[in-house]
């Protein structure tokens, strides 16, 4: 198994002198919990970031170099700092080296550029032994990628320290983002991942302890009672106190991709912080990572997750690690006698395809070197990573092998295993099989909050008492998608729902409520209501350094009527990354309800520029074209469109009707006939053959 941790000593007499400095601001614990903070500051929470000091920096400095096609880099040390020279596009330019950030498998240098901000520098050191091929400065992006100027280059928004990495990285930090001025006064309690993190009232607790009191160092995070060993069929049991119902939303705050409702500092996923659905391109069809979303999205999908285990049923809190090696920590539960098996796992003892990770937790590597495991915890279905494109876990293993062969051994040892329905099917059930799940409170509740969204407009539409029955549901990340969703629908049904959305509990579910009735210009008049605009228009200013946020902000003010101020945050938007096509389509929209058709494709062609295969905007186009009489112009972007976007079967509709309506009955019958090829039962697609 990959081993996360230190295991080289240079590195790990690296790890231990960098928590020198985040030692300090743990002091105030050490006296009573000692032997937690000394398992702390071996972590990499300990190491997280940290001021850039020879104490800290692993990186080679002396004489350092790294080049490319495009970019040419020198490190050096000068007196007690750190500086980056940087030639890229003929231009030269030196940086300080402000922080360090990470430590293990790479470590990356953070440097001010100006209006508060600190960029992660795209080119890290590689903190593994040599004998692993590290010990070297390698480049996080491809050569020739990305350019200063454009949104992923070092420089750009999606590289800033701020907005992106800032608040896991360290202790009770606020961004502080002025939207006026476009700037950050951003602070924290600890430079790096200290006690706080996770007990948001340490300090308090420790003040009280000084004085003689008693106080909670804040929620309960502890693991309860003990797990009993699975026997055969009988599966494994939890027995005394449950676990606190806290500790992996807390920990997932940070070990998740999720957005920041707050600038707060602590809070708590499906609270403070809304978790990303299990989207593509986030995510396969089947659920399993494809992108950066870390762990919780995988967890909360899991049997484990569902049966009430914790993070630290399987790691020490405190320094990160296993709590095991191997197998063991696995057998822990699952009865080493039935599942450390040749009968089990179908490889020789000792083998890596005896270790229940490579089966049952399969690795992504991100970050080129920073390889981690998936934590859905699924069952190996060859068949079905056939059918989402998600990777062969066989084939890590057997690279002389196809995916034929997989499916047929895994078929031939478990044939049983082919009849369990996977989330990639029940995401191609019936209207009433999705109904079925949805109010299925035994399935994970992510994966019906990603399909009440995924059936959103349908739901909001056809089945408001269903939708009315999530939006009370115990769980908050489905009341939240209850409440996105019911934008699609009627304005008087959001309204009859929309008071107990602002009441709710958890932060974001009250954004969400708040969102929804706004788009469908439901104002309420009551205090919950003023509370919920109070805390969404918050987050806009906090999210407003963002492309993402700048876009919600436009759609805020056009629903308000501020046409000319919502135009202005778009093109903002696209200042920031011009690329971002929700932007651009948001902007068209105001353009084309003006009048202002060629403005609107020149606004389009200039975000093709940045990305030049976004079929939404070439169908966009392609429509604009056709209202401008530009007939081969518009048919030359909708087929184009139909086919950088084949499962877009809107597209194709839209395509085959210009063409008839054209005159091209021909091709408009042969585009219609491919597209219920792949979408038989559209009854859209069939209307328009019989027309046809």
């Amino acid at each position: 198994m990959v081993n996360y941790f230190l295991s080289a000593f240079a590195s790990f007499a690296l790890l231990l002198a960098s928590t020198e400095v985040a030692l300090a601001d743990v002091s105030g614990c050490a006296g009573c919990h000692a032997s937690e903070v000394r398992q702390w500051s071996r972590s990499q929470h300990a190491a997280a970031m940290a001021p850039a000091t020879p104490d800290t920096v692993a990186g080679n400095f002396s004489k350092g170099r790294y080049a490319d096609s495009d970019v040419q880099a020198s490190f050096r040390r000068e007196d007690d700092g750190f500086v980056i020279r940087v030639n890229e596009g003929g231009n030269t330019r030196e940086w300080q080296v402000r922080y360090t950030f990470g430590v293990y498998p790479l470590q990356q240098y953070l440097v001010a550029v100006g209006s508060g901000r600190l960029q992660a520098f795209n080119i890290a050191w590689d903190t593994r032994p040599e004998s692993e091929g590290g010990q070297r400065w390698f480049r996080l992006d491809a050569p020739d990628q990305n350019h200063p100027g454009d949104a992923l280059h070092w420089t750009g928004v999606y590289q800033n320290w701020n907005n992106q990495c800032a608040d896991c990285h360290s202790t009770g930090l606020k961004r502080n983002y002025n939207a006026e001025s476009d700037s950050y006064d951003t602070r924290w309690q600890q430079v790096s991942v200290g006690c706080a993190a996770c007990h948001e009232s340490a300090e308090e607790h420790a003040q009280a302890a000084r004085e003689g009191e008693s106080l909670a160092p804040g929620v309960e995070l502890a693991a309860m009672g003990a797990w009993l060993v699975s026997q055969g069929a009988q599966p494994p049991r939890h027995e005394g106190p449950e676990s606190s119902p806290s500790q992996v939303v807390s920990c997932g705050r940070c070990h998740s991709l999720r957005t920041s409702l707050t600038d707060r500092g602590a809070g708590q996923v499906h609270d403070q912080y809304s978790l990303s659905r299990l989207d593509q391109p986030l995510y396969y069809p089947d659920g399993r990572v494809r992108e950066e979303v870390f762990v919780l999205g995988s967890f909360e999908q899991s049997k484990m997750f569902q049966a009430g285990v914790v993070c630290s049923d399987c790691h020490n809190p405190h320094t990160g690690k296993l709590k095991a090696q191997g197998n063991a920590v696995c057998t822990q539960c699952h009865n080493a006698g039935d599942f450390d098996t040749p009968e089990h796992h179908r490889h020789t003892a000792g083998n890596e395809g005896a270790q229940c990770v490579n089966c049952h937790m399969p690795e992504s590597t991100f970050m080129k070197i920073d390889d981690r495991r998936e934590h859905s915890f699924t069952l190996p279905r060859p068949d079905i990573s056939t059918a989402s494109g998600s990777p062969d876990v066989c084939l890590a293993c057997h690279t002389d092998q196809d995916r034929d062969w997989s499916i047929a051994t895994v078929s031939g040892w478990f044939p049983e295993l082919y009849e369990q329905e996977t989330w990639y099917q029940i995401q191609q059930r019936p209207a009433s099989g999705i109904m079925e799940y949805l109010q299925n409170t035994n399935e994970p509740a992510l994966r019906r909050a990603t399909l009440l969204e995924q059936r959103g407009q349908w739901l909001a539409q056809e089945q408001p008492a269903l939708l009315a029955n999530l939006a009370a549901s115990d769980d908050a990340v489905i009341r939240e998608s209850a409440f996105r969703v019911l934008r699609h629908g009627s304005a008087d049904h959001a309204r009859k729902l929309g008071e107990a959305g602002l009441r709710d509990r958890s932060l974001a579910v009250r954004i969400a409520a708040f969102e929804s009735l706004t788009w469908l210009g439901v104002e309420l008049d009551s205090g919950d209501w003023a509370r919920a605009r109070g805390e969404y228009e918050h987050f806009l200013d906090m999210q407003s350094d963002l492309p993402s946020g700048l876009v919600l902000k436009a759609r805020y003010l056009l629903a308000r009527d501020f046409v000319y101020k919502a135009e202005k945050a778009l093109e903002r938007a696209l200042n920031k990354d011009p690329g971002y096509a929700p932007a651009t389509i948001l902007l068209t929209d105001i353009l084309r309800s003006g009048g202002r058709n060629l403005e609107a494709i020149d606004a389009i062609n200039r975000t093709l520029e940045k990305t030049p295969e976004e079929a939404g905007l070439i169908h966009l186009r392609g429509l604009i074209n056709l209202k401008l009489k530009r007939y081969s112009s518009a048919l030359e972007d909708l087929e184009q469109a139909v086919v950088l976007a084949p499962d877009q079967w809107l597209f194709g509709y839209r395509y085959a009707v210009a063409l008839f309506q054209l005159q091209q009955r021909d091709k408009a019958r042969e585009v219609t006939s491919a597209l219920l090829q792949r979408f038989p039962d559209n009854p859209r697609l069939k209307a328009l053959m019989n027309h046809l």
